[in-house]
C-alpha cells in the first residue's frame, strides 16, 4: 500500500535545507514509519542526494574497537552499488621491477650474491657488511637532520595508521573518502542515515552514539571522517532522554549531551495526519470471510459501524497508541469474524456476539495488538489522554452500538426506552434500543439525550467516548469468558 506522505515531505525538505543544518536528529515513536518515510523521500530525490543508510543493530554485539570497521564495511558495501568510475591502473612488470629494486636494492644484491656462481663467496661475505654500512650511513644522515615539523607529522602519521585509533586514516578509509568525493562531484549531496537506534538494547545506545561522536566529529562538523556532508540520526528522542536519565541519573543534563548531535533543531516526525487519512483506505481493503460476512461491511463508508471503527483507529493513532507498522497489518488481509454465544440471564436465554457491532471491532483490535491485555492497556491510556469529545446531536448516533454493549444487562436485547447511568462519569444517556438488519437480528441504541447525573436536566455536549470504550471492552472480556 502506498501511503501519501506529501504533507511531511514538504516540511522535511525545508528542514533538510536549512543553512548549516549538517547534522540532524529525526525523531518519532517506534514503528511510526520513520524509515519508510526517509527511504521514500530520498528515493524520490535521488537526483539531488546520494544516500548511505546504516543500521547499527548488529554493532551492539561488537567491541567498540570493531564498530568503526563495521561502519566502513557498510559504507563500502553501499559504495559498490553506486554509479562510480573506479580507478584501475596496470603497471608493466619492468616498471614494477624498477620500483622494487629502488626500495630493496641491498636485499636484492645480497640475494644475487648468495646464488650467483660468478660472483661467488667473495661478494657474499662482504654483502652483510655492505648492508650494515649503508644502514649506518642512512641512520647517521637521518639523526643529523633537525626538522621539528617533520617530527610532529611523523607522530601524527603513526597514530593515523594505527588500527582502531579514533584518528585512524588507513588506506581503506582514504579509499572510501576518495570514492565519496567522486559521488559529490556528480553535484549530489551525500547523506548518511544512522537508523534503527530504537531497536538497540538501552545499554548499547549510548556506547554506539559515543563511537559515532568520536569518528564523525559532531562537536565541529566542518568535515567528518569520510567527507559525508549531512548525517541524520533516526530515533525516538523522548525514549533516548528517558534512557539517559535512567542510566546516568535524573540530575545529569541530557541537553548538554544530545545537543552535539544536531546543528539546528530536532525534527519531530509527525505522520498522524498521514496515517489517519489512510485508515479509511486500509479498513476498506479488508476482506471479510465467513457465514456472517454481511454483518459488517467495512467497504461501506456511510455505515455507522464503519464510521465508528475508523474513529477508534484514528483516536489510537492520534494518541500514539497505534503506529503505521501495526495498522498496515490489516491492509488487504482476509479476516474471518469470530462469534460466540453468551447467556444474558436465566430467563432470556442466550444471545450472540454478532448482535453487537462493537464486539467485532474488539476482535479486530485484538488481532493486530496481539492480546487482550495489550488492547486493554491501549484503551486505558486513551482514556487518560483523550477522555471526552465535544459532539453534536447528530454525531451521537455513531456511539449507538457502544451504548448497546455497555448497557446490555439493562436492556437485555429487548427493544424499548432505556437510561444508562454512570456516577463516576457523571452521566445519564437516554436511548431507544432497536433491532435492525435484514433479519432484525442486530442491536443498536438511538441516543436521544445526554445529561449530567448530578445536574438533572442539564445537557452535556462533552461525550466520554474513551471511558465508555474501555467499559465496553471490559464487558466484552466478561462475555467472552461466559461464552457457551
Amino acid at each position: 500500500m502506498k501511503i501519501d506522505i506529501t504533507s511531511e515531505t514538504i516540511r522535511f525538505n525545508k528542514y533538510l535545507n536549512l543553512e548549516g543544518n549538517n547534522q540532524m536528529i529525526f525523531s518519532g515513536i517506534f514503528g511510526i514509519g520513520k524509515t519508510y518515510f526517509l527511504k521514500d523521500f530520498f528515493e524520490n530525490n535521488s537526483d539531488k542526494y546520494e544516500l548511505f543508510l546504516l543500521s547499527p543493530v548488529n554493532y551492539s554485539i561488537s567491541n567498540n574497537d570493531d564498530i568503526i570497521d563495521y561502519i566502513k564495511y557498510d559504507i563500502a558495501f553501499e559504495l559498490l552499488g553506486k554509479n562510480i568510475d573506479y580507478e584501475k591502473t596496470d603497471f608493466s612488470k619492468l616498471l614494477t621491477a624498477q620500483f622494487y629494486l629502488k626500495d630493496n636494492f641491498l636485499d636484492t644484491i645480497t640475494l644475487l650474491a648468495k646464488n650467483g656462481g660468478q660472483i661467488g663467496k667473495t661478494f657474499s661475505s662482504i654483502s652483510e657488511n655492505l648492508k650494515k654500512l649503508a644502514n649506518n650511513i642512512k641512520k647517521h644522515n637521518s639523526d643529523s637532520q633537525i626538522d621539528e615539523k617533520k617530527e610532529l607529522i611523523d607522530f601524527l602519521k603513526e597514530i593515523t595508521i594505527k588500527n582502531h585509533s579514533i584518528f585512524e586514516e588507513n588506506r581503506i578509509t582514504e579509499l572510501i573518502s576518495g570514492l565519496i568525493q567522486k559521488v559529490k562531484e556528480n553535484d549530489k549531496e551525500t547523506i548518511l542515515i544512522i537508523d534503527d537506534l530504537d531497536r538497540l538494547e538501552p545499554e548499547h545506545i549510548f556506547r554506539i552514539l559515543n563511537v559515532f561522536a568520536c569518528h564523525f566529529d559532531f562537536d565541529n562538523f566542518s568535515e567528518n571522517k569520510f567527507g559525508i556532508q549531512k548525517v541524520i540520526i533516526v530515533c525516538d528522542i523522548e525514549n533516548i532522554r528517558n534512557l539517559f536519565h535512567f542510566k546516568y541519573g535524573s540530575n545529569i543534563d541530557f541537553s548538554g549531551y544530545i545537543d552535539k548531535f544536531y546543528s539546528r533543531e530536532v525534527f519531530y516526525f509527525n505522520n498522524k495526519e498521514i496515517v489517519s487519512s489512510s485508515v479509511n483506505q486500509i479498513i476498506s481493503s479488508i476482506k471479510i470471510q465467513g457465514a456472517y460476512d454481511h454483518i459488517i461491511d467495512l467497504k461501506n463508508n456511510n455505515r455507522i459501524s464503519t464510521i465508528y471503527f475508523k474513529e477508534v483507529l484514528e483516536d489510537l493513532v492520534n494518541n500514539d497508541l497505534l503506529n503505521l507498522r501495526t495498522l498496515l497489518k490489516l491492509y488487504n488481509k482476509e479476516y474471518e469474524l469470530k462469534f460466540f454465544d453468551f447467556k444474558i440471564n436465566e430467563n432470556r436465554g442466550y444471545s450472540s456476539s454478532w448482535h453487537f457491532q462493537n464486539i467485532l471491532i474488539f476482535d479486530f483490535l485484538i488481532s493486530f495488538y496481539g492480546s487482550i491485555s495489550s488492547v486493554n492497556t491501549a484503551l486505558k491510556k486513551l482514556n487518560i489522554r483523550q477522555s471526552n469529545k465535544l459532539v453534536g446531536q447528530r454525531e451521537l448516533r455513531k456511539y449507538g452500538n457502544l451504548i448497546a454493549l455497555v448497557d446490555y444487562k439493562n436492556h437485555q436485547t429487548k427493544e424499548g426506552e432505556y437510561e444508562y447511568k454512570n456516577q463516576q462519569l457523571d452521566i445519564i444517556i437516554k436511548y431507544t434500543l432497536q433491532h435492525y438488519g435484514n433479519y432484525r437480528d442486530q442491536i443498536t441504541a438511538i441516543i436521544n439525550e445526554v445529561e449530567y447525573l448530578t445536574k438533572i436536566g442539564n445537557k452535556r455536549i462533552d461525550f466520554p467516548s474513551a471511558p465508555l470504550l474501555e467499559i465496553a471492552f471490559n464487558e466484552y472480556i466478561k462475555l467472552e469468558k461466559l461464552k457457551n
